[in-house]
């Protein structure tokens, strides 16, 4: 239900533009299991997470699997989050292998097509990709975009194609991995590259609004963390620019944390859809006391397309903690110009570097300034113990992902993550809502039920009703609240 056109037509001589509207504060759900299957206790690790802004309610997670032999193996939800079921996706017969692993995922936002590709490692292996369309319930059949099997963890992104960015049909999709970069023009069906960056791990591509591609990633054994860039669809890069440099350097090992599983010093990236800014989180150590590295999370901006970035600050709470230590961040940032990101953490442990195991907890934080100042909410209702990892202890991964999406009401972000807090290691996601101002009770919807929810809110003088965040409650705010009730989270 919408206003009249009269009543809009007023509004819109005598409303002005919102300027900084009141923050909305997230609805964070409880713990969803998304591998309901794994009933063996195997390990399952190494996340990604994909949503689309043009069907939300489709969700597609994926994990590195030790059920049988080591499989990518992806889960789906088609109800916003109530109910999942997983399945693995392999490449076409003739390039299967005894481990596929390294999964990840891309989401194209205009028409809500999600992409799934993973690694068959060795032998005739190599990176392959399914598709699902929009509306679909199902993969495509994979398509292979390399075949070599020496390739190692390869990240997705889709964006516009730079020559025709307006073009909805025409969409860039590319896989950024140890040998370059590969892309596609048609949905996956055929692939060209790939085009070599040098050498180096973590390869991380990510879109700009105008097709721009960026490329993270650390080369092995230094302290640099380069950025590359392509304004022709992946066809050429830039040279490499420094993002940042570490204060420590460490190879694929865990010397640095408690437990015997390993932690190699990646870097993320993200690109901010509504001015272009790029951030970037890594972790590092910022101290050593009594034998003991504490790593924290720090964070830096550019917003001039790479070429300078602001000096790295330290973003998670417990810093100055040898004893608490972050690692696999994972950034996204919604069309309001938040920044999401989930990592893990153990600063609940109090546990030494030289512990054989570790205590972990998974948060979840936000920034609404551009990264000045940070928001944590934990995830996990206790700490687990990485021994409950399902192969031993030995591996968690070397990663997280999440997803994030616009809905009707507002914006979503799902983290996936491996937890053992069962004694037994399974996925876990959450569903976090921010509501925009139109959603004012919060259900996910826009209706009539918000209006008498943000008049109940403003008769009593509730600072929640201030959604023009001027500081005072009035006629101002009543405003604001019906403009954005007529155009859902346009502010």
């Amino acid at each position: 239900m919408r206003m009249s056109k009269q009543c809009v037509s007023m509004l819109a001589t005598v409303v002005a533009a919102c300027g900084a509207c009141a923050v909305a504060q997230p609805i964070v759900g409880p713990q969803i299991i998304v591998d309901p299957n794994n009933s063996t206790g195997a390990g399952v690790n190494e996340t990604s997470m994909s949503v689309a802004d043009a069907n939300p309610d489709h969700i597609v997670g994926g994990w590195n699997d030790y059920r049988t032999q080591i499989r990518s193996v992806f889960t789906r939800s088609f109800d916003g989050g109530l109910t999942w079921f997983d399945q693995e996706i392999r490449p076409p017969a003739a390039f299967q292998t005894s481990v596929e692993g390294d999964p990840m995922m891309a989401h194209d936002h205009r028409d809500g097509t999600l992409y799934a590709g993973a690694m068959a490692f060795g032998g005739n292996g190599g990176i392959y990709v399914a598709r699902k369309d929009p509306g679909d319930t199902f993969f495509q059949p994979s398509v292979m975009a390399r075949i070599n099997g020496g390739v190692d963890k390869g990240w997705m992104a889709v964006g516009v194609d730079p020559a025709d960015p307006n073009n909805l049909s025409k969409s860039k999709l590319y896989i950024a991995y140890n040998q370059g970069v590969s892309r596609t023009s048609d949905k996956g069906a055929t692939w060209q590259g790939p085009v070599n960056l040098g050498s180096g791990l973590g390869f991380l591509p990510q879109t700009a609004s105008d097709g721009t591609l960026y490329v993270l990633y650390w080369p092995f054994s230094t302290n640099q963390i380069l950025l590359r860039k392509s304004e022709n669809g992946g066809v050429s890069f830039t040279s490499p620019t420094l993002a940042a440099s570490r204060l420590d350097v460490w190879g694929v090992d865990g010397s640095r944390y408690p437990g015997n599983f390993r932690v190699p010093p990646l870097a993320y990236l993200a690109v901010d859809p509504n001015n272009e800014n790029l951030y970037v989180t890594y972790f590092d150590t910022t101290q050593v006391s009594g034998g003991n590295r504490d790593t924290d999370l720090y964070f830096t901006k550019s917003t001039d397309g790479g070429t300078t970035w602001t000096t790295p600050m330290i973003i998670n709470g417990g810093a100055g903690n040898p004893q608490a230590d972050c690692f696999f961040p994972w950034m996204e940032v919604d069309r309001t110009g938040r920044i999401g990101m989930v990592f893990y953490d153990t600063r609940h442990g109090g546990l030494n570097d030289s512990a054989g195991f570790a205590l972990i907890d998974t948060y979840f934080t936000y920034s609404e300034d551009e990264g000045a100042t940070w928001n944590e909410i934990r995830l996990t209702p206790n700490s687990w113990d990485s021994r409950f990892d399902g192969l031993g202890g030995g591996f968690v991964g070397d990663y997280l992902g999440m997803g994030q999406a616009r809905g009707e009401g507002g914006d979503y972000y799902w983290p996936l993550y491996l937890s053992g807090q069962a004694n037994r290691p399974n996925q876990y996601t959450n569903k976090i809502y921010f509501p925009c101002i139109a959603d004012f009770n919060g259900d996910e919807q826009v209706n009539t039920n918000d209006v008498q929810a943000f008049l109940n809110a403003w008769n009593a003088r509730d600072p929640r009703a201030d959604v023009n965040g001027d500081g005072s409650i009035n006629t101002n705010d009543v405003l604001a609240f019906l403009n954005e009730w007529n155009d859902p989270c346009s502010l």
